[in-house]
């Protein structure tokens, strides 16, 4: 009644340009003929009489409240059906008079306990507690008649924040307030009543943190109120943050300025000059329209290999931004999307090819790179001397923007960013069963490149880490991490555990050789020893050399070895390709090599070998072939005529393997004994 009258009356001073709040109307509640009262012998004798099945007079005779806003029959009626689930008391997906019907009587009546219950609820009930029932009349009962139903009487209002309740402006930037949305149960959209404080002080021009507070009270005196954080930061030169570019300019640590290296002039360099003596890439400060100066790099069509960078003559000690992260912001104009950068130090040293994945076209995004990710592929922080080396991934045809390019500190010091024990520090050699054991020789082949795995470090010369989430493709629920990936007596071991990292519960480690180790037709001999469980999923493959230029399947896979954790006694060997556009596959299943007795991969080595020439591939397990693909000469199969690169990795979960369970037993290891490739004579 208070809820409809209020309606009314909003209509009326609508007219009159006066506006009221009214309350928020439940969906239901037991006033069925909207008296404002809910009475056992109005409502409930209206509820009853309508399971039994009467209608007219006889349903509203002596059964309607004085002061009734639904007092026709049809009207009741059509009320009733349009929530005739809500009347299905005891959860047993049926409404009737004898079940339903009595437990709403009895609880109008005031019944608690086993006399509310009794003789009153059906076998298939799924309420069948005393306080199941109570719980569930509390979302339909509405005892003071204001329009709520009891159990969101008095609640306090719902404030959300609109937008991010965190956000990071630089010195300059504009800032336009999303504010907040807030409903009471009872007083309506209370939007207008929202007192914010903080909002007034914000200086855009003075780095610092600026708290904007939004508090509301309703009309029952509950208050509630929520905090939005913004951040104003300087790009400035200091123990916390380190500018490379910013404002149009290059700091003056980067004393060499900005250059780029070009394929077109067999890898050397242009430096400031815009690119002018660079054939495939250009560079210019422009003025873009969000952000004043920035800086425009321009990739030609040729698809040749090109990166721009910001260097310096003499290169710098950078340990204390160990932990930290490099942050920069990029927009792109046209073409590709898809971006990767990294950072040099002294020649040959460099973290290597960082892939940022894609930058949606049109929009400034910002980017954070963890120092310690680029330290774990091979980065020297002692010896820095670009503070950014970047580039459109596909090489041709795109236009990018960068601005804002600075490191940053670790705000708690210089961390080698484990946060916890890192893998590998209390590793314990399972020693799985000798096993099989390869031939470092075949006749018809020469061995051109091994890792037995001896170091002390992963050699990076042919290995790269890949790092991230994100699903791989395949739902998979591992963040890779490159310090998962590490050299223990001869062996290299990938361990898949469970640790919180990058918005991931696992983290585990991939390893390729692209663009370092590549090769065509052959043999490759890989001896290790796998882990076990539900939804492990390691996997030793190649996939085709071309994979940044095609994608896939046009690239090409061939699967060397995968194995599903809860069946660690068959392995799966398959090969992947484009039949006009579409992933084609063989075997389609039920393929592999399966164990005898109780001898599984994860209890001992195994060799994993590929025989891979002009027509065919042949999968090998301890010498023992099971399985062939011939090549025939179909332009889809051109992709098994060409260059492939290594990956070893182990996923957790995917569509495949399904996902750990409580059985599944982390952290686990793959261990490789060796990798060998030999070359046809």
């Amino acid at each position: 009644m208070r809820y409809r009258f209020c309606q009314i009356l909003s209509s009326i001073l609508l007219v009159l340009s006066v506006g009221i709040v009214c309350p928020v109307a439940a969906d239901f509640t037991l006033d069925i003929d909207d008296d404002g009262q809910v009475d056992p012998l109005t409502d409930g004798l209206l509820i009853m009489r309508y399971l039994f099945g009467f209608s007219g007079n006889a349903l509203t005779s002596d059964a309607v409240g004085i002061g009734a806003s639904r007092f026709e029959a049809a009207e009741l009626i059509d009320h009733l059906e349009q929530h005739k689930s809500n009347l299905d008391i005891d959860g047993d997906a049926t409404e009737l008079p004898l079940t339903d019907g009595l437990l709403i009587i009895r609880f109008l009546f005031g019944f608690e306990g086993g006399p509310l219950l009794e003789g009153s609820l059906d076998p298939a009930a799924t309420r069948k507690l005393p306080a199941e029932i109570e719980r569930y009349f509390a979302t339909i009962i509405d005892t003071d008649g204001d329009g709520i139903v009891d159990s969101l009487d008095d609640k306090p209002p719902l404030l959300t924040l609109l937008g991010e309740p965190s956000v990071n402006l630089m010195v300059g930037d504009d800032y336009t307030d999303a504010g907040v949305s807030v409903v009471d149960f009872e007083d309506g959209d209370l939007s207008m009543s929202v007192t914010v404080s903080g909002l007034n002080d914000l200086n855009t021009v003075l780095a610092g943190d600026y708290p904007i507070t939004y508090d509301v009270t309703d009309s029952g005196g509950n208050s509630v109120s929520v905090t939005r954080m913004v951040t104003v930061s300087a790009v400035n030169e200091g123990p916390d943050s380190l500018a490379v570019f910013a404002d149009g300019a290059v700091a003056d640590t980067w004393d060499l300025g900005i250059g780029a290296y070009d394929q077109g002039i067999n890898y050397n360099s242009c430096e400031n000059d815009g690119g002018e003596a660079c054939p495939n890439i250009g560079w210019a400060i422009v003025s873009d329209e969000a952000r004043g100066d920035i800086l425009q790099v321009t990739h030609s069509a040729a698809e040749k290999v090109a990166g721009l960078y910001i260097k310096t003559s003499s290169p710098i000690d950078l340990s204390e931004y160990a932990g930290g992260t490099i942050e920069f912001d990029l927009k792109i104009v046209s073409g590709d999307t898809a971006m990767s950068m990294k950072v040099d130090c002294i020649y040959p040293c460099t973290s290597d090819n960082f892939v940022l994945g894609v930058a949606d076209g049109g929009d400034w995004v910002s980017f954070s790179v963890a120092v310690n990710d680029l330290v774990a592929q091979g980065l020297d922080l002692k010896t820095i001397d670009t503070g950014i080396v970047i580039w459109a991934s596909q090489f041709s045809g795109t236009v990018f923007r960068l601005d804002r390019v600075r490191w940053i500190a670790n705000p708690d010091g210089p961390s080698d960013g484990s946060g916890t024990q890192a893998p590998g520090a209390d590793w314990v050699n399972p020693n799985p069963q000798a096993g099989f054991q390869g031939s470092e020789t075949y006749s018809g082949y020469s061995l051109v490149w091994e890792d037995e795995f001896d170091g002390a470090e992963l050699d990076t010369s042919a290995w790269n880490y890949e790092t991230g989430g994100g699903g791989w493709g395949n739902n998979e629920w591992q963040y890779y991490r490159s310090r998962n990936a590490y050299l223990r007596e001869g062996l290299l071991v990938i361990e898949a555990r469970e640790e919180n990292y990058g918005g991931r519960n696992y983290t585990s480690a991939r390893l390729t050789t692209k663009d370092k180790i590549e090769f065509v037709y052959g043999r490759v001999d890989i001896r290790a020893a796998l882990p076990t469980g539900q939804g492990i999923w390691p996997a030793l493959w190649l996939l085709g050399a071309n994979f940044s230029e095609v994608g896939w399947p046009s690239s090409g896979e061939i699967d060397l070895m995968e194995m599903l954790g809860h069946e660690d006694s068959r392995v799966y060997g398959t090969v992947h390709w484009s039949s006009n556009g579409s992933n084609a596959q063989y075997p389609l299943g039920g393929a592999g090599k399966k164990l005898e007795g109780d001898e599984t991969y994860h209890n001992r080595y195994h060799v994993f070998s590929l025989l891979w020439s002009e027509t065919q591939l042949e999968w090998l397990v301890d010498g023992e072939s099971y399985l062939k693909f011939d090549i025939t000469d179909a332009s889809d199969l051109a992709a098994f005529r060409k260059k492939f690169f290594l990956i070893f990795n182990v996923a957790v979960g995917g569509n495949w393997p399904g996902y750990p369970n409580a059985s599944t037993q982390l952290p686990q290891y793959m261990l490789v004994d060796y990798v060998r490739v030999f070359e046809l004579d």
